[in-house]
């Protein structure tokens, strides 16, 4: 991997961690929805489903976990079955599973009042990224720093990208996603921030990079594209049968660290 030399001082290291995302959306109504966040992704050996249910927007009450639920995820090219432990929190864990690209997964969540649903995922390969940098640009009177990714896309194929990142102590939080419909099989740069664009020197950056499918990647557009001043915003498509909201993901991933000492202007 080559690095870009826009910043004097560029620290890089692959970094297996843990990290969920955190979905703060206020939703059309939702009435007392299940909510099933399962974003699996092979820069962890552990994996994580996180299952609530959802009260409405205008409810100012929090999101209440479910206890309970059998929550299984199949691996169909192999026929492999992982059986995720409840935590009882509302939070589902498989402590080791090897996630393989191209393998299909399916999701089977039966809910203690015997709801049941399901999902299923291919997952997509890692498309490796050539370089990564830090961009200084300035729009109007404003300069933001931004993470800067650059890769081959692969040709004639579709492909879809999300990230997340994470500032100093922060939790991770989604940042963006992308799809090559328009750059399919050229050199592309991705270039990413955080939620209030406040990257500045001395910080540390950390990336979950993923290589996602396009339903997920559909779930995320829709986030992204939701106007917050709308009185009740849709709920975004989700790719889980029964009407439950939330996503399942099997993606491949990889972890960027990065510390902003000191960017050039461009």
């Amino acid at each position: 991997m080559k690095v870009i030399f826009n910043c004097i001082a560029l620290f890089i290291m692959v970094f297996l961690n843990s990290c969920e995302d955190k979905i703060d959306l206020k939703l059309d109504s939702v009435a007392d929805k299940y909510v099933i966040v399962a974003d699996l992704h092979n820069a962890n050996p552990s994996q994580m489903i996180v299952i609530s249910r959802a009260v409405d927007f205008s409810n100012n009450s929090a999101s209440n976990p479910v206890i309970g639920a059998d929550v299984v995820v199949k691996n169909i090219t192999s026929g492999r079955s992982y059986q995720f432990v409840d935590r009882s929190n509302g939070d589902y864990v498989m402590d080791r599973m090897t996630l393989r690209e191209g393998n299909t997964y399916a999701l089977t969540v039966q809910m203690p009042d015997g709801s049941l649903f399901e999902s299923t995922c291919t997952m997509p390969a890692y498309v490796p990224v050539d370089s990564i940098g830090l961009v200084r640009k300035k729009t109007f009177d404003e300069e933001y720093i931004y993470a800067s990714l650059s890769f081959l896309d692969p040709p004639a194929k579709e492909n879809y990208y999300k990230y997340k990142l994470k500032l100093n102590n922060e939790d991770f939080k989604f940042s963006d996603v992308f799809s090559d419909k328009f750059n399919d099989g050229l050199f592309v740069e991705h270039e990413i921030a955080n939620e209030d664009n406040d990257i500045k020197e001395g910080d540390e950056i950390q990336i979950l990079r993923q290589c996602i499918a396009k339903d997920v990647y559909t779930y995320w557009s829709n986030i992204k594209g939701q106007n917050p001043g709308s009185a009740a915003p849709s709920n975004p498509i989700s790719n889980i049968s029964n009407g439950a909201l939330g996503y399942f993901s099997v993606s491949s991933a990889q972890y960027y660290d990065l510390k902003v000492l000191q960017t050039k202007k461009l």
